[in-house]
């Protein structure tokens, strides 16, 4: 598993929205995670950057920024 927080119950509980990057990612969590199907949204952004890289970000705000101001 990547750095940072491992993903558990209780942060899918805690969260409203779940953002992922890719279909394998939301498979992944609603298989292992009681999650309501509506609370994961895909981004549908391949999973080949590294962290901070520019046009990952430039993907991110396009893509992020109209779900949240929804």
């Amino acid at each position: 598993m990547p750095e940072g927080n491992p993903l558990t119950q209780k942060l899918i509980d805690w969260a409203d929205l779940i953002l992922v990057m890719e279909p394998v990612h939301a498979e992944y969590i609603n298989a292992q995670f009681k999650c309501g199907p509506s609370k994961v949204r895909v981004l549908n952004i391949a999973d080949l950057y590294f962290r901070d890289d520019p046009e990952l970000i430039r993907e991110l705000e396009h893509k992020v920024i109209p779900i949240l101001d929804s």
